[in-house]
């Protein structure tokens, strides 16, 4: 029995413990230390309808505790042994299963881990299984990209064992780009002074794209409502945007800089430098082969999905400290001389958003009764939808005052900078 707070009260607020206990959703996140399950697991902790456990290797550390901390019951197991995953089944209603490539740069490893997963799941009759998939990049491109392959291999089983008799009812997703990846390594690497260059080789074409946050929302509510989506493939991506789009949302944000895109080849992009650079050229040139996304889905499943400019309002405090922490040693020939790694700089991208805001501050619960236990269901998500964005107004309103003084500094170099150059003129 699950005594967080708001589980606790959703019980002594209902008419009978044992149909409340009941319609509770026990779920279980694989990846919840990653960024993709733990903002599933951030908006399941939110709803008072869900027991959460996550599933990790780790014994001991950081995530660990904060997995505690925050109500998640945590199992440590390993995805490449079977018995281990079997053992976190017991009395799971819904699986959340996302695989990662770049643990150990192998396809096969990450479809030998999602068969694992699935084969357990159908083993122990669990309910729901939801997994973030890819589409073969061979079916758009001409090009082999082995950082989708494993998730397309594992998607295709799963739909196989659906169909099956003895299968299990499933539910794809994929998802768009996430903004967050640019506090990452796709953050804007500077070029000179002022001058900073949004590095993904998209040349003109659009990106389906959103908030990793706002996809958690999205996941959780699709886990309280199997019925409606099961069997099928959805696609989230709360905006359609290409490179210079971007960058001219980033100039219109913060108008004393100078964001642009430099329109790099993929020949040049599989070139660089660092970790997964091929594997990442071949997965950007699936993205060039996509077409805009309906984005009916996404707003039903959370009518507070952001836009890019609502997630720039929410984040530019993070997005500043990371631009200007390299300010002396900027890359003027090579804009990926920081990136060391994929795996580091996605870590680092998330420990900067946990010690900058965190993330629970948006996910605040706010219980009211209703006339079923379906209804109420909705009504608990809706008014946490709304505390999350009255907080983040809140959260925001003092980063807002404090960057402005930096924005004002900033804007009188470079006015001076251009009366200079009117003058040389």
């Amino acid at each position: 029995m699950c005594w967080r707070p708001t589980c606790w009260v959703r019980r002594a607020s209902a008419g009978s413990k044992l149909d409340v206990e009941d319609d509770v959703t026990n779920i279980l996140i694989f990846g919840v230390t990653g960024m993709t399950g733990g903002a599933v697991a951030e908006a399941a902790l939110g709803c008072a309808w869900f027991r959460v456990t996550g599933f990790t290797r780790m014994l001991q550390g950081e995530a660990y505790d904060e997995l505690v901390s925050k109500g998640v019951s945590v199992f440590t197991g390993d995805m490449n042994k079977p018995y281990t995953i079997k053992e976190a089944m017991d009395n799971i209603d819904t699986v959340f299963l996302t695989t990662t490539y770049w643990e150990t740069m192998n396809a096969e490893t990450e479809y030998q881990q999602g068969f694992n997963v699935v084969t357990a799941a159908v083993q122990c009759q669990v309910k729901h299984i939801i997994y973030v998939g890819a589409e073969y990049s061979m079916v758009t491109t001409a090009e082999r990209c082995k950082c989708l392959e494993g998730k397309a291999m594992i998607e295709n089983y799963i739909v196989s064992t659906g169909k099956a008799f003895f299968g299990i009812p499933y539910t794809i997703v994929r998802l768009g780009f996430y903004f967050e990846n640019f506090l990452s390594l796709f953050k804007p690497h500077q070029t000179n002074k002022n001058d900073f260059a949004i590095a993904l080789p998209m040349a003109n074409h659009g990106l389906n794209c959103g908030s990793i946050i706002d996809f958690g929302h999205c996941i959780a509510k699709l886990a309280l409502r199997p019925d409606t989506y099961v069997f099928k493939t959805l696609k989230l991506a709360t905006s359609y945007l290409t490179v210079t789009d971007i960058a001219e949302k980033l100039n219109t944000y913060f108008p004393d800089l100078n964001f642009y895109n430099p329109k790099i080849p993929l020949s040049a992009y599989r070139k660089f430098d660092f970790e997964g650079a091929t594997e990442l050229t071949t997965m950007f040139a699936h993205y060039r082969s996509l077409h805009e996304w309906d984005r009916t889905t996404a707003m039903e499943l959370y009518s507070y999905n952001r836009t890019f400019e609502q997630w720039l309002k929410d984040t530019d405090r993070v997005l500043l400290e990371i631009i200007f922490e390299n300010m002396d040693n900027f890359a003027s020939d090579n804009v990926f001389r920081d990136a060391n790694s994929f795996r580091e700089q996605q870590e680092m991208m998330k420990k900067k958003l946990l010690d900058t805001v965190p993330l629970t501050y948006f996910f605040q619960s706010i219980f009211s009764s209703g006339s079923s236990q379906k209804t109420e269901k909705e009504l608990s998500l809706t008014n946490q939808e709304k505390s999350r964005h009255a907080m983040r107004c809140k959260l925001f309103s003092e980063a807002h005052q404090k960057t402005d003084n930096v924005s004002c500094d900033r804007s009188r170099s470079k006015i001076s900078n251009q009366e200079v150059k009117e003058t040389e003129i």
